[in-house]
């Protein structure tokens, strides 16, 4: 089997909703009141830059405390999160909007057009153009 062939067949699989990259920790999981505060806040500004000592301030911790008790209650770093959520809210606007790539890259808070489409790709398995073609062909 070809490389392209693989990953085809590994995208249809994710597509299908198998193998799929475990989505965000799921608000219901999320039981310290400070990091759903700081969850609300970034889903509410994914399409801006977000720093974070900006995110530390919200709950007023340290950018280091911070950091230290959301990967401790999430598994992940404040980036990494705010990364997934970006991905995720891409992923949802390409499937039920008619958006074009570049207008879903600045909602999702990209500033580059190549970065988000490598930060998809290795999320997700396909560029987002290819995910679109995939799920309207279904």
């Amino acid at each position: 089997m070809s490389i392209k062939e693989e990953r085809k067949r590994a995208s249809s699989e994710t597509l299908k909703g198998k193998n799929l990259r475990k989505p965000v920790v799921p608000e219901s999981r999320i039981l310290n009141p400070r990091i759903r505060i700081v969850t609300d806040f970034m889903n509410s500004n994914l399409h801006r830059r977000i720093h974070l000592a900006e995110l530390a301030g919200v709950v007023n911790l340290s950018a280091s405390r911070f950091s230290h008790f959301f990967k401790t209650q999430t598994g992940l770093s404040p980036g990494d999160y705010l990364r997934r959520l970006r991905l995720e809210k891409a992923r949802h606007l390409l499937a039920t909007t008619l958006l074009t790539i570049k207008e879903i890259t600045a909602m999702a808070g990209y500033n580059s057009k190549s970065l988000f489409v490598r930060h998809f790709r290795r999320s997700f398995g396909l560029a987002p153009s290819e995910y679109r073609k995939t799920i309207q062909g279904s």
